[in-house]
């Protein structure tokens, strides 16, 4: 475990921070970010090679499992840290997960694809990955700004307000859309288990992006438990 420094010590009990200071959590914190925006690509890449559906969830399939990774490392981590209080460890541990949820709900809404059969990409993905996209992008900044807390403060709130925003935008598809499959002709019993699926999956990404603005809610917490 790194040593604290002075400054930091008087900031932890000056301020009654809440942030933590330890490089190897914002290594791992950057690290379940890049799983994150490796996931997104990987929707992202759908729209090209929908045709490698198969290939591209094992891809995630990996991915998800070194989200998971980390996270164990990060509860490994603060279980022997006895540097902490009970609510600065659930903070960091809230933190984590809801970064590997953002992971394991894109890994789950493609893979219903596969699983319900579904033979061509639904245009909501592509509306969905481009908020995901950016969302991303938000979050690893986000997460960048921590480190140096007191200089990009202004920023870390900015990014936590485009999240936000992008988590609204994603509430609005996520309306548009079941209201269009409400509304869609059933004829065949084809028909009733597309509406299902198609229902499901768009459920899973709208709750992933819900993670992604839990996300920003910690990151808001660390900056507020982080200033004078």
């Amino acid at each position: 475990m790194e040593s604290l420094t002075f400054k930091d010590i008087v900031c932890y009990t000056r301020n009654g921070m809440f942030l933590p200071r330890e490089k190897k959590f914002f290594d791992s914190y950057e690290a379940l970010a890049g799983k994150i925006k490796e996931s997104v690509n990987l929707l992202e890449e759908l729209e090209k090679n929908y045709g490698q559906l198969d290939q591209i969830i094992m891809k995630l399939d990996v991915i998800e499992n070194e989200a998971d990774e980390i996270v164990h490392k990060i509860m490994n981590d603060l279980l022997y840290d006895h540097t902490r209080v009970t609510e600065e460890k659930g903070d960091i541990r809230f933190f984590a997960h809801n970064m590997d949820n953002v992971v394991d709900g894109i890994q789950k809404a493609v893979s219903r694809l596969s699983l319900y059969n579904i033979k061509d990409l639904p245009p909501v993905i592509n509306e969905f990955t481009a908020i995901f996209k950016e969302t991303a992008e938000e979050i690893e900044k986000g997460i960048k700004y921590l480190r140096i807390l007191h200089k990009n403060g202004k920023d870390l709130i900015n990014c936590c307000i485009r999240i936000n925003e992008l988590e609204n935008q994603g509430d609005r598809v996520n309306r548009q859309w079941l209201q269009k499959i409400m509304m869609r002709p059933i004829k065949t019993a084809e028909d009733v288990r597309y509406v299902i699926a198609l229902k499901e999956i768009i459920d899973v990404l709208e709750y992933s992006l819900d993670q992604c603005e839990d996300v920003a809610n910690v990151l808001e917490t660390f900056h507020l438990k982080g200033t004078v």
